[in-house]
């Protein structure tokens, strides 16, 4: 397995080799912008992954965030347990992009299409082990940056980076699909049990909480 089409893109042909994806070897159709990565420091993960979108994150980007989200009433320490209020940060920081909210399933015909031609995502959903698509009730909320889409005979990926990793993730979208329509409660923040998160109205669960 030589996954000649991703060779131009090292860090996603270091994934599919470390991991022999031979799913991925010949594919259908795929898209995919690369993007830096850059590791989170504390509840952050959303803002990171609006920084990484940006092309060049930095601490001085993620604090900038941070203060513009706390001037909007959208977080305490970093968290963002709204994609409305993600929406809206996205609009503020980023003027020159057309920022849009979708509402409903992921594992679809119409994002499978966006993505395919070159849309970013930015998703919510519950980390499990090795930080992939997991199905915790919302206990284990986390951010990633969609910039990538792979589509093979049997199955759909996409290529995402996130505040938790250096390597790009691969999961199916099918997996981020369910794990994002079941975010339903806030977990612990184990580093810090006493932290007081921002929650929007009606909680994560509600209309301005994370399912998409």
């Amino acid at each position: 397995m030589n996954f000649t089409w991703a060779e131009k893109y090292p860090e996603v042909h270091k994934m599919c080799t470390l991991f022999t994806l031979t799913e991925l070897s010949n594919p259908l159709k795929y898209s995919y912008k690369s993007l830096p990565a850059f590791l989170q420091d504390g509840p952050q993960c959303g803002l990171v992954a609006l920084a990484i979108y940006s092309g060049n994150p930095s601490t001085a980007s993620v604090q900038s965030l941070l203060q513009t989200a706390k001037n909007e009433g959208f977080t305490n320490n970093g968290e963002m347990f709204s994609v409305q209020n993600m929406a809206t940060l996205a609009q503020l920081s980023l003027k020159s992009t057309c920022v849009q909210v979708y509402s409903g399933l992921l594992n679809t015909k119409e994002i499978k299409e966006l993505l395919l031609n070159g849309a970013n995502l930015l998703v919510p959903y519950d980390t499990d082990k090795n930080n992939s698509p997991g199905l915790l009730n919302g206990h284990k909320a986390h951010w990633a940056i969609i910039s990538g889409a792979v589509e093979t005979e049997s199955d759909f990926y996409i290529i995402a980076r996130h505040g938790k990793a250096v390597n790009v993730a691969i999961w199916k979208l099918s997996d981020l699909s369910q794990s994002n329509a079941q975010l339903n409660e806030v977990g612990t923040y184990q580093k810090q049990p006493n932290i007081n998160f921002k929650l929007p109205q009606g909680g994560i669960q509600g209309d301005m909480g994370l399912k998409l």
